[in-house]
Protein backbone atom coordinates (compact mmCIF):
# COMPACT_ATOMS: atom_id res chain seq x y z
CA UNK A 1 0.00 0.00 0.00
CA UNK A 2 3.00 2.33 -0.28
CA UNK A 3 2.66 5.56 -2.26
CA UNK A 4 5.07 8.36 -2.92
CA UNK A 5 3.23 10.88 -0.76
CA UNK A 6 2.54 8.52 2.13
CA UNK A 7 5.74 6.64 3.01
CA UNK A 8 5.37 3.49 5.03
CA UNK A 9 8.31 4.21 7.28
CA UNK A 10 7.77 5.17 10.91
CA UNK A 11 8.38 8.80 11.84
CA UNK A 12 9.79 8.23 15.33
CA UNK A 13 13.26 7.08 14.25
CA UNK A 14 15.03 10.04 15.90
CA UNK A 15 16.58 9.48 19.30
CA UNK A 16 15.18 11.43 22.24
CA UNK A 17 18.25 13.66 22.10
CA UNK A 18 17.81 14.41 18.39
CA UNK A 19 14.07 14.94 18.57
CA UNK A 20 14.32 16.98 21.76
CA UNK A 21 16.97 19.25 20.21
CA UNK A 22 14.81 19.71 17.12
CA UNK A 23 11.74 20.66 19.20
CA UNK A 24 13.70 23.03 21.41
CA UNK A 25 15.29 24.72 18.38
CA UNK A 26 11.91 25.36 16.79
CA UNK A 27 10.52 26.55 20.11
CA UNK A 28 13.48 28.89 20.48
CA UNK A 29 12.83 30.49 17.11
CA UNK A 30 9.19 31.14 18.04
CA UNK A 31 10.34 32.87 21.21
CA UNK A 32 13.02 34.90 19.41
CA UNK A 33 10.62 36.07 16.71
CA UNK A 34 7.95 36.76 19.30
CA UNK A 35 10.17 39.20 21.19
CA UNK A 36 9.77 41.64 18.28
CA UNK A 37 6.01 41.60 18.79
CA UNK A 38 5.31 39.59 15.65
CA UNK A 39 1.67 38.53 16.20
CA UNK A 40 1.97 35.29 14.23
CA UNK A 41 5.11 34.24 16.10
CA UNK A 42 3.32 35.02 19.36
CA UNK A 43 0.35 32.98 18.18
CA UNK A 44 2.62 29.99 17.54
CA UNK A 45 4.33 30.51 20.88
CA UNK A 46 0.87 29.95 22.41
CA UNK A 47 1.62 31.03 25.93
CA UNK A 48 -0.17 33.74 27.94
CA UNK A 49 -0.98 36.16 25.11
CA UNK A 50 -4.65 36.76 24.30
CA UNK A 51 -5.30 34.75 21.09
CA UNK A 52 -8.25 36.96 20.10
CA UNK A 53 -6.10 40.08 20.37
CA UNK A 54 -3.33 38.46 18.31
CA UNK A 55 -5.89 37.42 15.68
CA UNK A 56 -7.08 41.01 15.42
CA UNK A 57 -3.53 42.26 15.04
CA UNK A 58 -2.91 39.72 12.28
CA UNK A 59 -6.04 40.84 10.43
CA UNK A 60 -5.40 44.56 10.92
CA UNK A 61 -1.84 44.51 9.62
CA UNK A 62 -1.20 47.19 6.98
CA UNK A 63 -1.01 44.61 4.18
CA UNK A 64 -3.74 42.03 3.47
CA UNK A 65 -0.97 39.40 3.22
CA UNK A 66 2.25 40.05 5.12
CA UNK A 67 5.43 38.16 5.86
CA UNK A 68 6.01 37.18 9.46
CA UNK A 69 9.49 37.03 10.98
CA UNK A 70 8.94 33.25 10.96
CA UNK A 71 9.09 33.35 7.16
CA UNK A 72 5.41 32.56 6.67
CA UNK A 73 3.10 34.75 4.64
CA UNK A 74 0.08 35.39 6.87
CA UNK A 75 -3.42 36.74 6.36
CA UNK A 76 -6.45 37.32 8.53
CA UNK A 77 -8.45 39.14 5.83
CA UNK A 78 -11.49 37.22 4.65
CA UNK A 79 -11.08 37.95 0.93
CA UNK A 80 -7.43 36.90 0.74
CA UNK A 81 -8.06 33.93 3.03
CA UNK A 82 -10.83 32.69 0.75
CA UNK A 83 -8.52 32.93 -2.26
CA UNK A 84 -5.71 31.10 -0.46
CA UNK A 85 -7.90 28.24 0.76
CA UNK A 86 -9.38 27.69 -2.70
CA UNK A 87 -6.15 27.99 -4.71
CA UNK A 88 -4.97 24.52 -5.88
CA UNK A 89 -1.39 25.84 -6.08
CA UNK A 90 -1.36 26.03 -2.29
CA UNK A 91 -1.15 22.55 -0.78
CA UNK A 92 -0.26 20.79 2.45
CA UNK A 93 3.20 19.65 1.40
CA UNK A 94 6.32 20.73 -0.46
CA UNK A 95 6.01 19.77 -4.11
CA UNK A 96 9.76 19.03 -4.33
CA UNK A 97 9.87 16.88 -1.19
CA UNK A 98 8.13 13.57 -1.97
CA UNK A 99 9.10 11.87 1.29
CA UNK A 100 8.17 12.84 4.87
CA UNK A 101 7.78 16.58 5.44
CA UNK A 102 10.75 16.54 7.78
CA UNK A 103 12.90 19.66 8.22
CA UNK A 104 16.26 19.16 9.90
CA UNK A 105 17.81 22.41 11.07
CA UNK A 106 21.19 21.81 9.47
CA UNK A 107 21.57 25.55 8.90
CA UNK A 108 19.10 26.82 11.45
CA UNK A 109 20.22 30.41 11.77
CA UNK A 110 20.23 31.28 8.08
CA UNK A 111 17.33 29.14 6.89
CA UNK A 112 14.99 27.94 9.66
CA UNK A 113 11.90 26.16 8.33
CA UNK A 114 8.96 26.22 10.69
CA UNK A 115 6.18 25.00 8.40
CA UNK A 116 6.33 21.32 9.43
CA UNK A 117 7.63 20.99 12.98
CA UNK A 118 7.17 17.21 13.04
CA UNK A 119 6.41 15.00 10.05
CA UNK A 120 2.85 13.69 10.22
CA UNK A 121 2.65 11.77 6.97
CA UNK A 122 1.93 8.63 8.95
CA UNK A 123 -1.26 10.33 10.13
CA UNK A 124 -1.99 11.40 6.52
CA UNK A 125 -2.08 15.07 7.54
CA UNK A 126 0.31 16.19 4.81
CA UNK A 127 -1.09 14.25 1.86
CA UNK A 128 -1.57 15.85 -1.54
CA UNK A 129 -4.69 17.76 -2.50
CA UNK A 130 -5.49 15.06 -5.06
CA UNK A 131 -5.46 12.41 -2.33
CA UNK A 132 -7.62 14.45 0.01
CA UNK A 133 -10.17 15.19 -2.72
CA UNK A 134 -10.41 11.49 -3.55
CA UNK A 135 -10.85 10.55 0.11
CA UNK A 136 -13.64 13.09 0.48
CA UNK A 137 -15.45 11.70 -2.57
CA UNK A 138 -15.03 8.12 -1.39
CA UNK A 139 -16.30 8.92 2.11
CA UNK A 140 -19.24 11.06 0.98
CA UNK A 141 -21.81 8.21 1.05
CA UNK A 142 -21.24 8.07 4.82
CA UNK A 143 -19.86 11.51 5.81
CA UNK A 144 -22.02 13.88 3.76
CA UNK A 145 -24.76 15.80 5.55
CA UNK A 146 -27.58 13.86 3.90
CA UNK A 147 -25.97 10.50 4.64
CA UNK A 148 -25.39 11.35 8.30
CA UNK A 149 -29.07 12.03 8.85
CA UNK A 150 -29.49 8.28 9.08
CA UNK A 151 -27.20 8.31 12.11
CA UNK A 152 -29.05 11.08 13.95
CA UNK A 153 -31.12 8.69 16.08
CA UNK A 154 -28.00 6.81 17.19
CA UNK A 155 -26.32 10.13 18.01
CA UNK A 156 -29.31 11.26 20.06
CA UNK A 157 -29.25 8.03 22.06
CA UNK A 158 -25.54 8.32 22.83
CA UNK A 159 -25.83 11.99 23.83
CA UNK A 160 -28.88 11.44 26.03
CA UNK A 161 -27.24 8.53 27.81
CA UNK A 162 -24.06 10.53 28.36
CA UNK A 163 -25.94 13.60 29.59
CA UNK A 164 -28.02 11.51 31.97
CA UNK A 165 -24.86 10.08 33.55
CA UNK A 166 -23.69 13.56 34.53
CA UNK A 167 -24.13 14.35 38.19
CA UNK A 168 -24.48 17.75 39.79
CA UNK A 169 -21.06 18.63 38.39
CA UNK A 170 -19.06 17.27 35.48
CA UNK A 171 -16.30 18.22 33.07
CA UNK A 172 -17.61 18.94 29.59
CA UNK A 173 -14.47 17.76 27.77
CA UNK A 174 -13.58 14.67 29.80
CA UNK A 175 -17.09 13.50 30.64
CA UNK A 176 -19.08 14.54 27.59
CA UNK A 177 -17.50 16.06 24.46
CA UNK A 178 -14.63 13.65 23.91
CA UNK A 179 -16.56 10.50 24.93
CA UNK A 180 -19.44 11.20 22.53
CA UNK A 181 -17.01 12.15 19.74
CA UNK A 182 -15.00 8.95 20.28
CA UNK A 183 -18.15 6.82 20.38
CA UNK A 184 -19.45 8.40 17.17
CA UNK A 185 -16.12 7.89 15.41
CA UNK A 186 -15.86 4.29 16.60
CA UNK A 187 -19.38 3.60 15.31
CA UNK A 188 -18.48 5.13 11.93
CA UNK A 189 -15.45 2.84 11.64
CA UNK A 190 -17.08 -0.27 13.11
CA UNK A 191 -14.56 -0.55 15.95
CA UNK A 192 -15.49 -3.64 18.01
CA UNK A 193 -16.39 -3.17 21.67
CA UNK A 194 -13.26 -4.98 22.80
CA UNK A 195 -11.11 -2.37 21.03
CA UNK A 196 -13.02 0.75 22.10
CA UNK A 197 -10.76 1.61 25.05
CA UNK A 198 -7.64 1.21 22.91
CA UNK A 199 -9.24 3.38 20.21
CA UNK A 200 -10.17 6.05 22.76
CA UNK A 201 -6.63 6.17 24.17
CA UNK A 202 -5.21 6.53 20.68
CA UNK A 203 -7.59 9.40 19.89
CA UNK A 204 -6.64 11.16 23.14
CA UNK A 205 -2.88 10.98 22.53
CA UNK A 206 -3.19 11.85 18.83
CA UNK A 207 -5.49 14.79 19.48
CA UNK A 208 -2.54 17.21 19.57
CA UNK A 209 -1.55 16.41 15.97
CA UNK A 210 -2.78 19.59 14.28
CA UNK A 211 -1.07 21.70 16.95
CA UNK A 212 2.14 19.64 16.79
CA UNK A 213 2.48 20.31 13.07
CA UNK A 214 3.04 24.04 13.72
CA UNK A 215 3.93 24.35 17.40
CA UNK A 216 6.62 22.20 19.08
CA UNK A 217 5.10 20.05 21.81
CA UNK A 218 7.08 18.71 24.77
CA UNK A 219 9.19 15.66 23.94
CA UNK A 220 6.99 13.24 25.92
CA UNK A 221 3.83 14.53 24.22
CA UNK A 222 5.44 14.21 20.80
CA UNK A 223 6.53 10.65 21.52
CA UNK A 224 3.03 9.72 22.67
CA UNK A 225 1.61 11.30 19.53
CA UNK A 226 3.87 9.25 17.26
CA UNK A 227 3.16 6.05 19.18
CA UNK A 228 -0.59 6.70 19.07
CA UNK A 229 -0.51 7.26 15.32
CA UNK A 230 1.29 3.94 14.84
CA UNK A 231 -1.18 2.13 17.08
CA UNK A 232 -4.16 3.69 15.32
CA UNK A 233 -2.69 2.69 11.97
CA UNK A 234 -2.39 -0.88 13.21
CA UNK A 235 -5.91 -0.90 14.66
CA UNK A 236 -7.54 0.64 11.58
CA UNK A 237 -5.38 -1.49 9.28
CA UNK A 238 -6.74 -4.65 10.89
CA UNK A 239 -10.30 -3.35 10.46
CA UNK A 240 -9.64 -2.61 6.78
CA UNK A 241 -8.32 -6.13 6.24
CA UNK A 242 -11.44 -7.52 7.91
CA UNK A 243 -13.69 -5.42 5.63
CA UNK A 244 -11.91 -6.79 2.57
CA UNK A 245 -13.17 -10.28 3.42
CA UNK A 246 -16.41 -9.29 5.17
CA UNK A 247 -17.66 -6.04 3.57
CA UNK A 248 -19.82 -3.76 5.69
CA UNK A 249 -21.70 -0.50 5.28
CA UNK A 250 -19.51 1.44 7.70
CA UNK A 251 -17.07 4.14 6.64
CA UNK A 252 -14.16 1.79 5.96
CA UNK A 253 -16.25 -0.62 3.89
CA UNK A 254 -17.71 2.29 1.92
CA UNK A 255 -14.29 3.71 1.03
CA UNK A 256 -13.05 0.25 0.04
CA UNK A 257 -15.96 -0.11 -2.41
CA UNK A 258 -15.72 3.41 -3.80
CA UNK A 259 -15.46 3.72 -7.56
CA UNK A 260 -12.45 6.00 -7.69
CA UNK A 261 -9.08 6.40 -9.30
CA UNK A 262 -7.38 5.03 -6.21
CA UNK A 263 -4.30 2.94 -6.81
CA UNK A 264 -5.04 1.23 -3.50
CA UNK A 265 -8.58 1.38 -2.04
CA UNK A 266 -7.22 -0.30 1.10
CA UNK A 267 -4.76 2.55 1.66
CA UNK A 268 -7.52 5.08 1.10
CA UNK A 269 -9.64 3.33 3.72
CA UNK A 270 -6.67 3.34 6.11
CA UNK A 271 -6.16 7.06 5.52
CA UNK A 272 -9.80 7.98 6.12
CA UNK A 273 -9.91 5.79 9.23
CA UNK A 274 -6.76 7.28 10.75
CA UNK A 275 -7.89 10.82 9.94
CA UNK A 276 -11.22 10.10 11.65
CA UNK A 277 -9.35 9.25 14.85
CA UNK A 278 -6.64 11.92 14.63
CA UNK A 279 -8.70 14.86 13.32
CA UNK A 280 -12.39 13.99 13.37
CA UNK A 281 -12.62 13.30 17.10
CA UNK A 282 -10.74 16.39 18.29
CA UNK A 283 -12.45 18.66 15.75
CA UNK A 284 -15.86 17.42 16.88
CA UNK A 285 -15.11 17.68 20.60
CA UNK A 286 -13.71 21.17 20.05
CA UNK A 287 -16.85 22.30 18.23
CA UNK A 288 -19.05 20.99 21.07
CA UNK A 289 -16.88 22.75 23.67
CA UNK A 290 -16.76 26.06 21.81
CA UNK A 291 -20.50 26.07 21.14
CA UNK A 292 -21.36 25.44 24.79
CA UNK A 293 -18.82 28.01 25.96
CA UNK A 294 -20.27 30.64 23.61
CA UNK A 295 -23.85 29.93 24.69
CA UNK A 296 -23.28 29.66 28.43
CA UNK A 297 -21.44 32.99 28.39
CA UNK A 298 -24.66 34.51 27.00
CA UNK A 299 -27.58 33.39 29.20
CA UNK A 300 -30.16 35.08 26.98
CA UNK A 301 -29.08 33.02 23.99
CA UNK A 302 -28.95 29.84 26.10
CA UNK A 303 -32.53 30.59 27.17
CA UNK A 304 -33.60 31.06 23.53
CA UNK A 305 -32.73 27.43 22.88
CA UNK A 306 -35.39 26.38 25.36
CA UNK A 307 -38.04 28.19 23.31
CA UNK A 308 -36.90 26.61 20.05
CA UNK A 309 -34.45 23.65 20.11
CA UNK A 310 -34.07 23.98 16.34
CA UNK A 311 -31.92 27.05 17.03
CA UNK A 312 -29.17 24.58 17.92
CA UNK A 313 -28.15 24.41 14.27
CA UNK A 314 -27.76 28.19 14.19
CA UNK A 315 -25.71 28.12 17.38
CA UNK A 316 -23.30 25.58 15.92
CA UNK A 317 -23.02 27.49 12.64
CA UNK A 318 -22.34 30.73 14.48
CA UNK A 319 -19.71 28.99 16.61
CA UNK A 320 -17.94 27.79 13.47
CA UNK A 321 -17.63 31.45 12.54
CA UNK A 322 -17.12 33.03 15.96
CA UNK A 323 -14.92 30.41 17.68
CA UNK A 324 -13.70 27.90 15.05
CA UNK A 325 -12.28 24.65 16.44
CA UNK A 326 -9.42 24.88 13.90
CA UNK A 327 -7.96 28.40 13.91
CA UNK A 328 -5.00 28.13 11.54
CA UNK A 329 -4.62 26.60 8.08
CA UNK A 330 -1.07 26.25 6.74
CA UNK A 331 -0.23 25.83 3.06
CA UNK A 332 2.87 25.55 0.87
CA UNK A 333 3.11 27.27 -2.51
CA UNK A 334 3.77 24.70 -5.25
CA UNK A 335 4.85 27.45 -7.64
CA UNK A 336 5.44 31.19 -7.75
CA UNK A 337 2.12 33.01 -7.35
CA UNK A 338 0.59 36.36 -6.46
CA UNK A 339 -1.79 36.58 -3.53
CA UNK A 340 -3.17 39.64 -1.80
CA UNK A 341 -0.98 41.83 -3.96
CA UNK A 342 2.18 40.04 -2.81
CA UNK A 343 4.50 37.83 -4.84
CA UNK A 344 4.83 34.52 -3.01
CA UNK A 345 7.71 32.26 -4.16
CA UNK A 346 7.42 28.53 -4.68
CA UNK A 347 8.04 26.61 -1.47
CA UNK A 348 6.92 29.47 0.77
CA UNK A 349 4.47 28.90 3.60
CA UNK A 350 1.12 30.71 3.53
CA UNK A 351 -0.95 30.73 6.73
CA UNK A 352 -4.62 31.63 6.95
CA UNK A 353 -5.81 32.68 10.38
CA UNK A 354 -9.34 31.37 10.07
CA UNK A 355 -10.42 32.86 13.38
CA UNK A 356 -9.33 36.33 12.28
CA UNK A 357 -10.87 36.04 8.82
CA UNK A 358 -14.17 34.87 10.31
CA UNK A 359 -14.38 38.15 12.23
CA UNK A 360 -13.43 40.43 9.36
CA UNK A 361 -15.81 43.44 9.45
CA UNK A 362 -15.48 43.64 5.66
CA UNK A 363 -17.31 40.31 5.44
CA UNK A 364 -19.54 40.15 8.55
CA UNK A 365 -21.85 42.58 10.29
CA UNK A 366 -20.97 43.03 13.98
CA UNK A 367 -18.36 40.25 13.70
CA UNK A 368 -17.41 40.22 17.40
CA UNK A 369 -21.02 39.62 18.42
CA UNK A 370 -22.16 36.00 18.85
CA UNK A 371 -25.69 35.64 17.49
CA UNK A 372 -27.23 32.18 17.11
CA UNK A 373 -29.86 33.74 14.82
CA UNK A 374 -27.31 35.20 12.41
CA UNK A 375 -28.39 34.40 8.82
CA UNK A 376 -26.68 31.26 7.51
CA UNK A 377 -24.52 31.43 4.41
CA UNK A 378 -22.45 34.54 5.11
CA UNK A 379 -19.27 32.71 4.22
CA UNK A 380 -17.27 31.65 7.26
CA UNK A 381 -14.13 29.68 6.33
CA UNK A 382 -14.09 27.09 9.12
CA UNK A 383 -14.78 24.14 6.82
CA UNK A 384 -12.50 25.23 3.97
CA UNK A 385 -9.53 22.99 4.76
CA UNK A 386 -9.24 19.41 3.55
CA UNK A 387 -9.43 17.99 7.07
CA UNK A 388 -12.25 20.20 8.32
CA UNK A 389 -14.23 19.75 5.10
CA UNK A 390 -14.03 15.96 5.43
CA UNK A 391 -15.53 15.99 8.94
CA UNK A 392 -17.66 19.14 8.77
CA UNK A 393 -21.06 17.45 8.55
CA UNK A 394 -20.06 14.84 11.14
CA UNK A 395 -18.97 17.50 13.64
CA UNK A 396 -22.08 19.62 12.98
CA UNK A 397 -24.39 16.68 13.69
CA UNK A 398 -22.67 15.84 16.96
CA UNK A 399 -22.49 19.46 18.13
CA UNK A 400 -26.13 20.18 17.29
CA UNK A 401 -27.18 17.03 19.15
CA UNK A 402 -25.03 18.02 22.13
CA UNK A 403 -26.57 21.49 22.35
CA UNK A 404 -30.15 20.23 22.14
CA UNK A 405 -29.55 17.37 24.57
CA UNK A 406 -27.77 19.40 27.22
CA UNK A 407 -30.31 22.24 26.99
CA UNK A 408 -33.16 19.74 27.40
CA UNK A 409 -31.58 17.53 30.07
CA UNK A 410 -29.81 20.29 32.03
CA UNK A 411 -31.52 23.65 31.41
CA UNK A 412 -29.71 25.24 34.39
CA UNK A 413 -26.29 24.26 33.12
CA UNK A 414 -23.65 26.80 34.13
CA UNK A 415 -19.89 27.10 34.12
CA UNK A 416 -18.42 26.28 37.51
CA UNK A 417 -15.11 27.92 36.66
CA UNK A 418 -13.20 29.21 33.66
CA UNK A 419 -12.28 27.00 30.72
CA UNK A 420 -8.67 25.81 30.99
CA UNK A 421 -7.01 25.34 27.61
CA UNK A 422 -3.81 23.55 26.70
CA UNK A 423 -0.60 25.51 26.36
CA UNK A 424 1.05 25.17 22.96
CA UNK A 425 -2.30 24.83 21.22
CA UNK A 426 -2.42 27.67 18.67
CA UNK A 427 -4.41 25.68 16.10
CA UNK A 428 -7.05 23.97 18.24
CA UNK A 429 -7.13 25.96 21.46
CA UNK A 430 -7.48 22.51 23.00
CA UNK A 431 -9.52 22.24 26.20
CA UNK A 432 -8.00 20.62 29.27
CA UNK A 433 -10.80 21.31 31.71
CA UNK A 434 -14.33 22.72 31.34
CA UNK A 435 -16.14 22.35 34.70
CA UNK A 436 -19.95 22.63 34.69
CA UNK A 437 -22.72 22.37 37.23
CA UNK A 438 -26.23 21.20 36.34
CA UNK A 439 -28.16 23.13 38.98
CA UNK A 440 -27.76 26.83 39.63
Amino acid sequence: MQTENSPDTAENEQTDSELGRHLLTARGFHWIYGTSGDPYALTLRAESDDPALLARRIRESDAPLWQSATGAWVTGRHGVALQALSDPRLGLRHADLPGPQRHVFSDAWSNPQLCHIVPLDRAFLHASGVDHARWERSAAPVLSGAALEGRRKHAEGVHQETADRAGDAFDLMADYSRPVAVEAAAALLGVPGALRDRFAQGCLAAGVALDAALCPQPLAVTRRLNEAVEDLRALVGDLVEARRTEPGDDLLGTVLRADSAAASPARDALAVGVLTAVVGVEFTAGLINNTLESLLARPVQWALLGDDPQRAAGAVEETLRFAPPVRLESRIAAEDLTLGGQDVPAGAQVVVHVGAANRDPEAFLAPDHFDLERPVGQGHLSLSGPHTALFGAFARLQAETAVRTLRERHPRLTQADGVLRRMRSPVLGGVLRFPLTTSA
